[in-house]
């Protein structure tokens, strides 16, 4: 799956993309859990009789420790594609750091602004991977990212607080002033982009009519990882990997 072109790409470029690597019945599978997920924030919701609630949880379409929650995810998280980038660029032992389902509606879907997945949590060690995971069709008119090839050779950038309005889904956005070598990443479903959590992404606005953008995105770190400013342990700590097998 993953060649020596690829791992070659990757350390120059902090990035590359698979072939089709999942199958439809894994990535259908995916999506109806990611479905499933949203109907039920929206159901949680409602029974707090706040409409306020209600409407943001409509509004909500990320969640995070998806593994807890599902399965279907738990097992996803353990695809061959993963272990297979895990065993290329983590190592023989790897946990599941963090992961997460993001969609994007029609015309709803807003931008998420350049960061590094680092400069949200800056750990030790200190780089991890990310892989971004087309569970639908993920171009340029329904949301897709974008990367900055090589920009994770610029180690952690300082990072500002961005509110949320109607264009901006907000969060951290990195500071940095050139943007004009940046990349689109157009995918099929089931191709997986993987990439540094040094290098730079972002994600348009999903400005399309009909094309709802799905994307699952487990990241994966070496076992015991820990937080640098405090010392403590950080994320899933979800073994996947030991001596180079998978866990059951």
């Amino acid at each position: 799956m993953i060649s020596e072109k690829d791992k070659t790409q990757f350390q120059e470029l902090g990035y590359f993309v698979t072939d089709v690597v999942l199958e439809p019945d894994q990535l259908q599978s995916m999506g109806d859990e990611m479905d499933r997920l949203y109907q039920e924030g929206i159901e949680e919701a409602k029974t707090t009789s706040d409409p306020k609630a209600v409407l943001a949880a409509e509004g909500r379409r990320s969640y995070g420790q998806v593994h807890n929650r599902s399965q279907v995810a738990a097992e996803f998280v353990k695809s061959e594609i993963y272990l297979e980038a895990c065993r290329a660029f983590i190592g023989p032992d790897a946990d599941l750091y963090w992961n997460q389902a993001a969609t994007k509606p029609p015309k709803l879907g807003k931008t998420f602004s350049w960061h590094q997945d680092s400069g949200y949590t800056e750990t030790i060690p200190l780089a991890y991977i990310t892989c971004w995971t087309a569970i639908s069709d993920s171009n340029l008119e329904n949301g897709g990212i974008w990367v900055l090839p090589k920009s994770h050779k610029w180690g952690v950038l300082e990072h500002g607080s961005e509110e949320p309005n109607q264009q901006v889904y907000g969060g951290l956005r990195a500071k940095f002033s050139d943007d004009s070598n940046a990349i689109p990443v157009e995918m099929k479903a089931g191709q997986v982009a993987i990439f540094s959590s040094l290098t730079l992404h972002m994600s348009g606005p999903n400005t399309s009519h009909d094309s709802t953008r799905r994307g699952y995105v487990p990241q994966y770190h070496v076992p015991g990882v820990i937080l640098k400013k405090t010392g403590q342990p950080i994320g899933d700590q979800f073994p996947v990997l030991r001596n180079g097998y998978r866990i059951n």
